[in-house]
């Protein structure tokens, strides 16, 4: 079945159609990181990374290992409102977490319940709650998964982490972060305008400290396989050595990229596991380590790994996606099985392929489908080229000056009429994309064949 998926055509590219994939698959290998990280600290900065714009060793620091780093890039006062409020969110208060307490930072995880539906509004497949896995579903097998949550709670080889969605989307967040004016500047004299005006970043990562019988922290790298041109980590607290700092493999967006089938979008080629294989195994990776305020600036397809985390502090950091305003193709939907049926990815051609041999009827329209919707961009490109002989090509890099060239494309929950921000008693930093019914996004074709109709677009118009 996917080989005659792949050999499908695009209607603007000569490029084949790759088969789906699920939107929240990194990409990865089994193969293990070799090496432990070394700090990056400000000492190891070239001339520049307190300034605002590119010296021409940062030039060539980014394009030789695909990162820059700028410190003092935003004025950490601007943070302290959502760092109040981030104590006073769920997980912290089931947890007890007291900020002038430290011995109450350490693996909050035994607090926190095994599922979560906290701050989220009755607007699952239109007007339900968020189901738990134990709940029957119109829309999904039961057990089927909810996809993202505004408080992702999990343990990730060793740590507590706590994963914030639902301030991502946060306006005054945004401002502070991605839509700050030094952090729009710096993408523009990297990446090149026009630069899409971020309207949500991932939100505030928090990894937590262990206790000391707790498996030992390590690395898992990965590169996220999303919509991103641009990845973007800022500390909204300081962050020493050893202390979970993000952590990269400098020069992996120069290695996967000749490896990928297309340039905007990544779809894996015959050698890219053999290019990560060799990334984890010969590359030395680095800690981002600095003050509150301090951006890393990366490629958008670094191989990239949450830090090891043996400090006493929680470490807080938001990830952020920056892009080109670009023509825009379909979205990455998924669509929830029924009747012990498997999920089912929508493609590039915005079409879902329902098998006909299953108990799962395929004119059902009454399926639960979503997306990764923590994504400031969840279209793909609609271009399909193949890459560049230079990863770069199209790349800024200092060249031009930079002139506020950011338009403000509408965000895609907007453009398919998506519940996304918080309403009525849904408290502020909560709220989030919940599933819609299949037949709200696509007509039925016939012979399992469901197709979207894109709306990336029709703002141009």
């Amino acid at each position: 079945m996917h080989a005659r998926r792949s050999k499908m055509k695009s209607q603007n590219s000569d490029t084949p159609i790759p088969p789906p994939r699920d939107p929240e698959l990194a990409f990865s290998t089994k193969t293990s990181a070799v090496h432990l990280p070394l700090a990056l600290t400000p000492d190891k900065d070239p001339p520049g990374a307190d300034s605002l714009g590119l010296t021409s060793d940062e030039i060539t620091q980014f394009r030789e290992q695909g990162y820059v780093i700028k410190r003092g890039l935003i004025n950490p006062n601007l943070f302290k409102p959502f760092l109040d409020l981030w104590w006073l969110q769920p997980p912290a208060q089931a947890a007890k977490l007291d900020p002038g307490k430290p011995q109450t930072w350490v693996s909050p995880g035994r607090h926190w319940p095994k599922e979560n539906r906290y701050s989220l509004a009755a607007n699952w497949m239109g007007d339900s709650p968020w189901p738990g896995l134990d709940v029957e579903r119109v829309g999904a097998n039961q057990g089927e998964r909810i996809g993202r949550l505004p408080h992702k709670l999990t343990r990730d080889i060793g740590n507590d982490v706590w994963r914030w969605h639902g301030i991502g989307h946060d306006p005054a967040f945004v401002r502070v972060t991605s839509a700050h004016p030094n952090v729009l500047y710096m993408i523009e004299a990297l990446l090149g305008g026009p630069i899409k005006l971020p309207c949500r970043n991932r939100g505030l990562y928090a990894v937590f400290p262990r206790l000391p019988d707790d498996p030992a922290t390590k690395l898992g790298p990965h590169m996220d396989q999303s919509l991103t041109e641009m990845q973007v980590v800022t500390y909204l607290e300081d962050v020493e050595p050893r202390s979970g700092g993000f952590t990269i493999f400098p020069s992996s967006p120069q290695r996967l990229y000749p490896t990928s089938q297309q340039a905007y979008n990544w779809v894996a080629g015959e050698t890219s596991e053999a290019a990560m294989d060799r990334i984890k195994t010969e590359v030395q990776p680095i800690e981002f380590c600095g003050k509150a305020g301090d951006v890393i600036f990366c490629h958008g397809w670094v191989v990239h790994s949450a830090g090891i985390h043996e400090g006493e502090r929680i470490r807080k950091a938001v990830v952020q996606d920056f892009n080109r305003s670009r023509k825009r193709g379909h979205m990455r939907w998924t669509a929830a099985g029924k009747h012990g049926a498997e999920r089912i990815n929508c493609g590039m051609d915005g079409v879902f392929r329902m098998p006909m041999d299953s108990d799962d009827d395929p004119a059902d329209g009454m399926r639960e489908v979503t997306n990764q919707w923590i994504m400031d961009s969840n279209e793909f490109v609609l271009s399909r080229r193949p890459v560049y002989a230079d990863i770069f090509e199209e790349w800024n890099l200092g060249e031009r000056s930079v002139t506020g060239d950011v338009i403000a494309e509408p965000p895609w929950w907007q453009k398919y009429d998506l519940p996304m921000l918080p309403t009525g008693s849904v408290p502020r930093g909560g709220g989030g994309v919940p599933a819609v019914p299949l037949e709200n996004i696509a007509s039925y074709e016939g012979d399992g064949i469901w197709r979207v109709k894109s709306r990336a677009n029709d703002w141009m118009n």
